[in-house]
Formats: C-alpha cells, sequence, structure tokens
C-alpha cells in the first residue's frame, strides 16, 4: 500500500495562499519539541530529529508541492508531531503557523479540537490564519468557529472566500449557492443564508 495519502483540494487551496503570503517569511520562532507532561505519545530522540528538521524547513518552502510533503510527514507521524505543531501554531511565524493548523486539522483527531481552540494566536497573519484556525477546528469535529467561515464568505479576496465556502460546504454537505467568484449581490443574498443557517442551528442546539 501506498504511503501517500490524497491531500485534499482545499488543503492545496490553503497552502497555495499560504506560500503566497508569507513567501518571504524565515524564521521558526521559538518551537518547544519536548513535552514531559504531555498527554501525547512521545517521539523517540531520533524521530524527534526529524521532525524538528521537517519543522526547520517550512519557513524556507515556496513551492506547493513541498509543502504537501511537509504536511503529509506530519499527519503520518500523528501523536509524535501534535506537541511540535501545537508549538509551531503558537510561534510568531505566520507561514509556520498556518502549515501546523493544516497538519493539525488533517489528522481529523477530534482530541486536538480543544487544544487547537486555546491557542493564543500571535504571529500577524490577521483574517488569513483565523480562518485557517477555523478549518481545522470543523475538520476536527469543532463547530464553534463556523461564524468565522460564514464572515470570510465577504472577504475581500477570492482566494479567501473559495477557502471558506469550501470548508464549509465541506462541514454540512450545504452551500446555500454561494459562488465565491459569483456577482456581488448574489454572494451576499447567499452569506445572509448561511447566517440564517447559523442563527437556526444556534435555535435547535438551545
Amino acid at each position: 500500500m501506498s504511503s501517500k495519502q490524497p491531500i485534499s483540494r482545499s488543503l492545496l487551496l490553503a497552502l497555495s495562499s499560504l506560500l503566497l503570503a508569507a513567501c518571504t517569511t524565515t524564521g521558526t520562532g521559538s518551537i518547544s519539541p519536548a513535552q514531559t507532561d504531555s498527554v501525547w505519545v512521545q517521539p523517540t530522540p531520533q524521530f524527534r530529529r526529524k521532525l524538528l528538521e521537517q519543522a526547520e524547513r517550512v519557513p524556507y518552502i515556496q513551492r506547493t508541492e513541498e509543502m504537501v510533503e511537509v504536511i503529509r510527514f506530519f499527519v503520518q507521524a500523528r501523536e509524535s508531531a501534535y506537541d511540535l505543531l501545537l508549538g509551531m501554531a503558537a510561534t510568531s511565524n505566520s507561514k509556520v503557523v498556518g502549515t501546523a493548523l493544516a497538519a493539525l486539522g488533517e489528522t481529523r483527531d477530534e482530541r486536538l479540537a480543544p487544544y487547537v481552540a486555546a491557542l493564543e494566536l500571535r504571529a500577524e497573519g490577521g483574517r488569513q490564519l483565523q480562518y485557517e484556525r477555523a478549518r481545522c477546528l470543523v475538520k476536527l469535529g469543532d463547530w464553534a468557529e463556523l461564524p468565522v467561515l460564514v464572515s470570510g464568505l465577504r472577504d475581500d479576496e477570492l482566494w479567501y472566500r473559495a477557502l471558506c465556502a469550501k470548508a464549509l460546504r465541506d462541514a454540512t454537505h450545504l452551500s446555500q449557492g454561494f459562488d465565491p467568484d459569483g456577482d456581488e449581490e448574489e454572494r451576499e443574498v447567499a452569506a445572509q443564508a448561511w447566517e440564517a443557517w447559523l442563527v437556526a442551528r444556534e435555535t435547535d442546539l438551545y
């Protein structure tokens, strides 16, 4: 069986935007690879070095395909990479943070959700990192930040509108007729439909 797992189209879109937005950013920031009181399975010293080597590559990657390979490596490492990825997500480098969030989301491990939700994003990534964390949480089964994705439907950038729409559709199997490249008035009607859906969902829950 091939060791290469399929990477979703939404992840490829996210990585492309990440590389475009942060292609000149270097330095991983302060990452703590070892957690003596961790709840996660810890890597062997040898594998920890491999994890760190991959993490140190991230700020300098320019090609989407190369970033996909790094993320696939982290995802396949499973729990042994979780502490490192959570540490990367807490750094001040937006490219490193976005990559870590993408990898954490691709694990689909719901146990990670509260840790991702509790992250204090220190990197200067603005709305992009907020969208990426919301996408990550949705993939981990936490829908608390669906409103962030709905707000992204009104983003000025087509790229971000497409990412948020794809994340919403993947999670809910609904589209509300939203076309990220559609007419502005039609997009607004669909965005309002999403907002109404959120209100109805909250009403059903409570």
